[in-house]
């Protein structure tokens, strides 16, 4: 008796049943996914997305060293293009996240304006901080209810979306990609789970970081 019920312990309660085999990551089950405040309905299949954003620490070991505006190992990884993110996520076997697989997984099944309710709570974000106090350690909020943690404030995220904007003067497209999430210096109403900014993807900003996909 006494073995099988360890048995159900270890298939039901271990960290593979919650992280599948990637134990720095949480798995988003597939499904349908509405975005833009409910006006449309996305099918996304399963995905694993990292539970924080990439720490200076993790980056320097895959990187190199890199000249980090506000330092500190377990601090996110920052003044990082997209480009340096994109090879960052594929020299681990990874990817950066889409805008809506980001989305979705920093909803957390919630359909609230945050994902812990609609009034803004300095117990689950870092914001509104001043520009010389920085970003802050991940993982130190309380994480939303996939386990994800800092997916609003502390730094915006790099996804693999394209914005499709062009230029007001060539017509052509302009090389920016979607950030989301809002930061650490930024008001409540930008760290909601569909916050988003454009950036040209060769921007180094100390408020910007990233988190991988698979």
């Amino acid at each position: 008796m006494q073995s099988i019920l360890l048995l159900f312990l270890f298939i039901f309660i271990s960290p593979n049943s919650l992280y599948g085999n990637e134990p720095h990551m949480i798995s988003i089950p597939a499904g349908e996914f509405s975005t833009n405040e409910g006006k449309r309905f996305s099918l996304l299949d399963n995905y694993y997305i990292d539970k924080t954003e990439v720490t200076q620490k993790d980056y320097i070991e895959v990187m190199g060293k890199t000249n980090f505006f506000f330092k500190g190992k377990n601090h996110p990884a920052e003044q990082i293009t997209w480009f340096k993110a994109k090879a960052y996520c594929e020299k681990i076997g990874k990817r950066l996240p889409t805008q809506l697989e980001w989305e979705k997984a920093a909803r957390g099944k919630s359909d609230s304006k945050y994902f812990w309710g609609n009034k803004p709570d300095a117990n689950f974000a870092w914001y509104g901080g001043d520009y010389d106090l920085g970003h802050h350690q991940v993982g130190i909020k309380k994480p939303n209810l996939f386990g994800l943690f800092d997916t609003s404030g502390n730094v915006w995220e790099w996804t693999s979306t394209k914005d499709t904007k062009v230029s007001k003067y060539s017509d052509e497209m302009l090389d920016k990609r979607i950030a989301m999430g809002g930061a650490f210096n930024v008001s409540a109403n930008l760290i909601t789970s569909t916050s988003s900014l454009s950036l040209y993807a060769k921007s180094r900003l100390f408020n910007v970081g990233f988190r991988c996909a698979k």
